[in-house]
């Protein structure tokens, strides 16, 4: 009896022998599903598993894309892209950068497979422009509950493109997908490192700034010293790449496109270190000076330049080890809820003897409606996604409760692939209540038996189905 488990170890599933499936082509996927609809049996799709909650556990027919990863065309004309469903974000990103080509978001891990990133919450810290890559699928073919073959793209069943755009699974398989893609433009990184408190109190003006100067922004909160980490990204013209780079780019150059904001190759390992020393509060905040705070100055006097189609690293089994808490806040909710957040964090500080000792992740959403399920459906949004070294710390579990607590009350809305113990009982509440109620019927009509709905969906949406 096989068994599943997330990119973290921390959710693990059995499927029952036979019932693991790896199809080759398309018919393959459509048998599959008539037979499963025959027996009355659930299906459910993976990818990476990368998602640190129980979206992707299956009961019965479980379907891997691992096999079906072929990159099938590239339109120069129109810049489009069409892959199988299969096919890793890393496989795209090699093809496409010896063709001059990118992809619109290009996230860190390149794992990821462009079937579950076509529907999902999967994005980048554009303000720009849409920073969901789903905004970016102009089709897909899938093979729906009935084992039909449907396209649905912006010419052909146009009306169901939100919708598939937020699938996650639900939908059918997703078997191609053809994404638009724009020409090569080099990304260049440089640091702010500011007070958090001051960019508080001067938010309004200084989220302005950020917007008007950059093209994606990410940060780095550290709430044990009060310091915020503005990583600045802007595009570039191609000749305008330096060709011989400083030994602060030679470093940091191939880092960054390795991982997300240097934590895997900087950050990480120094906090897995520490923490492996059982140190007391008052050791661990000292040693987190000297280990982070002190690069931190480094890096503000830093630049350079990647190819964004570098960032689809692929990790390895054994690199991840952190897990992810991640709640968008509207914008103009965000300081008060940062405010909550960092007062949360010295309670637990102070009576747990809890740290973060892993910077907590920025980024910014802009609004976007382009699918049915978007977390900046209603209006631009930033995260607050706090991280931490040991999933499995009891007093983490604690902590993400009680982060739940007060992102709710600041109009937060989860991420249904991370935010664990959050996304389940939230979701739905939180999310724009229109759209939410239009997925639904769309999801009904596409698959009435509720063939591919699991049990973490059935969850997430009682009360609505």
């Amino acid at each position: 009896m096989p068994t599943l488990h997330n990119w973290n170890g921390q959710i693990q599933f059995n499927v029952v022998n036979g019932k693991l499936k790896a199809p080759t082509q398309i018919a393959e996927i459509q048998e599959i599903v008539k037979q499963a609809s025959s027996q009355n049996q659930r299906v459910t799709v993976v990818g990476a598993m990368h998602s640190t909650t129980e979206c992707m556990v299956g009961s019965d027919v479980v379907i891997s894309m691992k096999n079906m990863n072929n990159i099938l065309s590239v339109d120069k004309e129109h810049l489009t892209v069409t892959v199988q469903g299969g096919a890793s974000l890393h496989q795209v990103c090699s093809h496409l950068r010896g063709l001059g080509l990118q992809l619109p978001v290009i996230l860190e891990f390149g794992n990821f497979q462009i079937g579950a990133m076509s529907g999902t919450h999967a994005n980048d810290t554009s303000i720009t422009r849409k920073a969901q890559f789903s905004s970016y699928v102009a089709g897909v073919k899938m093979v729906t509950p009935e084992g039909d073959i449907m396209e649905v793209s912006e010419t052909q069943n146009a009306q169901y493109l939100p919708a598939v755009r937020s699938h996650f699974g639900m939908l059918g398989v997703i078997c191609e997908v053809t994404m638009n893609v724009f020409k090569t433009q080099p990304l260049h990184f440089s640091f702010q490192l500011v007070e958090v408190d001051s960019f508080l109190d001067g938010f309004t003006e200084g989220v302005k700034v950020l917007k008007g100067a950059n093209d994606q922004v990410f940060g780095m909160l550290f709430p044990n010293s009060g310091k915020l980490v503005w990583q600045c990204r802007k595009f570039i013209e191609p000749g305008a790449v330096n060709s011989r780079p400083n030994a602060l780019e030679a470093l940091l150059g191939p880092i960054e496109s390795k991982g997300i904001s240097l934590f895997p190759d900087l950050f990480l390992p120094l906090v897995k270190a520490t923490t492996g020393l059982h140190l007391s509060p008052v050791a661990a905040e000292a040693v987190n000076a000297a280990l982070v705070d002190l690069p931190l100055k480094i890096m503000q006097h830093s630049s350079y330049t990647i190819d964004p189609c570098q960032r689809g690293i692929i990790y390895g089994e054994d690199d991840p080890g952190f897990e992810f808490y991640d709640w968008m806040i509207p914008e103009e909710n965000w300081v008060d809820m940062v405010r909550s957040f960092l007062q949360l964090t010295g309670v637990f500080r102070r009576e747990h003897e809890f740290i973060l000792t892993l910077p907590t992740v920025i980024y910014f959403l802009p609004h976007d409606q382009s699918s049915l399920l978007s977390r900046s459906y209603g209006g631009n949004m930033i995260a607050v996604d706090p991280m931490y070294p040991d999933p499995s710390d009891p007093t983490w579990k604690m902590f993400r409760l009680a982060f739940n607590e007060i992102a709710m009350k600041h109009g937060g809305i989860p991420h249904i692939n991370k935010t664990r113990d959050g996304a389940i009982s939230h979701f739905a509440k939180a999310h724009d209540q229109g759209s939410l109620k239009q997925y639904l019927e769309i999801r009904k009509k596409f698959d009435p038996k509720n063939l591919f709905i699991n049990d973490y969906f059935k969850t997430l949406f009682s009360g609505y189905l």
